[in-house]
């Protein structure tokens, strides 16, 4: 789905994975699938307003998209941001709110001014925002998201930045305002951890499942920039594991996926494949560095557009 829709839960084709390692050689029993995710431990987080997260994209094909971080899914006033890789020449980042009732609809009250913002439907419907970002191979792609309650009494704000490489400046993408509901729709808009947290690499066009994709995912969550607590449990499915102290997702043929592992090697190490209803090792739990806390303590005001 080129907008960025997130592909249904229920509808998906799981498949599922083994490894074997010999030597260089990896091998995986594959099936095909639209999407695989990774779902994080979140215990004691489910009052958390702000969402840290990085996207390390290490091998690519267009009709992939790379969520960050889905929170709540399917559930009223949930959402979703991340990267996607459109089209041979077209790459953008994209984030997306549910609405918290059929007539709780979310608006865009601020946003970057080459940030594009409208409705999508299909698989619920909500606000769906995106714009044009040249992300790249091996960069980390870092992305900010921090809630908090409207200006007027019975909304809430969900802000979402993104970092500029090139200016090297935290840019604010969109800002997407929902209406509360009823209580359970008030705990969805106001927490992320405690519906779920999902992060996932879907292929939304179905072809070239063959080709080797490969994403490495990190989070953080918490009340405040200053106590973000980072994430270092993940259970998978597809072909999903650890690589680099960091969880990964990956799609491809799997000679191919073998091919690719190997060649990173040298600066990422030897991937930990995970199956589908085990646990691995956690990865580190690594603070937030010093320099990166003050800049999330200072971010750009957001700017203001006329609502649609």
């Amino acid at each position: 789905m080129p907008s960025g829709t997130l592909s249904s839960q229920e509808q998906m084709m799981r498949f599922h994975t083994t490894a074997i390692a010999t030597g260089a050689t990896l091998l995986f029993a594959l099936e095909c699938a639209a999407a695989q995710h990774l779902w994080w431990e979140t215990d004691k987080l489910e009052e958390a307003t702000c969402l840290y997260g990085e996207i390390t994209v290490l091998a690519t094909h267009h009709g992939i998209y790379y969520c960050g971080a889905n929170w709540h899914p399917g559930e009223p006033a949930g959402g979703y941001c991340g990267i996607q890789h459109n089209g041979p020449k077209e790459r953008r980042t994209i984030f997306s709110i549910w609405d918290t009732a059929p007539k709780l609809r979310p608006s865009v009250p601020e946003a970057d001014p080459k940030t594009i913002f409208n409705r999508f439907g299909g698989e619920g419907e909500g606000a769906h925002t995106h714009m044009l970002w040249d992300w790249q191979v091996g960069e980390t792609f870092q992305f900010f998201v921090q809630k908090h309650p409207g200006p007027a009494k019975g909304a809430t704000d969900t802000r979402y930045y993104v970092y500029d490489r090139r200016s090297r400046a935290w840019r604010h993408s969109a800002t997407i305002r929902n209406p509360n509901g009823d209580q359970k729709s008030e705990r969805s808009v106001m927490t992320i951890g405690g519906g779920g947290l999902v992060s996932f690499l879907e292929n939304f066009v179905g072809k070239d499942g063959t080709v080797p994709k490969l994403a490495l995912y990190r989070l953080w969550l918490g009340t405040q920039v200053n106590a973000m607590t980072c994430l270092s449990r993940a259970r998978g499915d597809g072909v999903w594991g650890q690589l680099h102290d960091s969880y990964f997702l990956a799609e491809g043929e799997r000679k191919e996926l073998g091919k690719l592992f190997v060649a990173l090697e040298k600066r990422y190490g030897k991937p930990t494949l995970g199956q589908e209803g085990t646990k691995l090792t956690p990865v580190s739990d690594r603070p937030l560095p010093a320099g990166l806390v003050k800049q999330l303590q200072a971010l750009p005001q957001p700017r203001s557009v006329q609502a649609k």
